[in-house]
């Protein structure tokens, strides 16, 4: 009964967080609501007693992500969201038409169909196991990313500084 109780408080504050930070114009709000969702992630991820992936969680999303993402916004103008743009979109209301059909008529049907266990199958977790799996197929691609993540931030410092001008009176040769 505890962990179902767990379970529920986790999911809303989970379901709020997204809701937060998609919602809050100011920037810095939303991330901190995102960093919130993440760590209700993690104690979804300890309650199914994965604990490295929690702890990755919070390691990689909180820790990394959400810090560039601070970063990152620190480096535009408009933090406070308070230019004078709509708060809600035009379309809003068939958007939402729009998701509960695919809901009501593609993962409803599949929902109920789905053969589930009742029981959960006893298993033994490894995190080297786990490693393996998630290092051996794609070391490389990782280190592209990687690559490719660390010339997006130095593109995204050198696009917020801007173009400096030259001081009269000297001589670039």
């Amino acid at each position: 009964m505890t962990q179902e109780i767990t379970f529920w408080v986790l999911a809303i504050i989970a379901v709020l967080g997204a809701l937060v930070a998609v919602r809050r114009r100011n920037l810095i709000h939303g991330v901190f609501a995102l960093m919130i969702f993440f760590a209700a992630l993690a104690g979804l991820f300890l309650l199914l007693l994965a604990e490295f992936i929690a702890a990755v969680q919070i390691l990689v999303y909180i820790g990394a992500v959400g810090i560039l993402l601070l970063f990152a916004i620190m480096l535009t103008e408009r933090v406070t969201g308070d230019d004078g743009r709509r708060v809600t979109a035009r379309g809003w209301f068939w958007g939402l038409v729009a998701a509960v059909s695919v809901f009501i008529f593609l993962l409803l049907p599949a929902i109920q169909e789905a053969d589930l266990p009742e029981s959960a199958q006893s298993i033994q977790p490894s995190v080297e196991a786990l490693g393996h799996k998630l290092m051996n197929p794609y070391v490389v691609t990782l280190e592209v990313l990687a690559l490719l993540l660390a010339a997006s931030l130095i593109g995204a410092v050198a696009a917020a500084q801007g173009v400096r001008e030259k001081k009269e009176g000297t001589n670039d040769a």
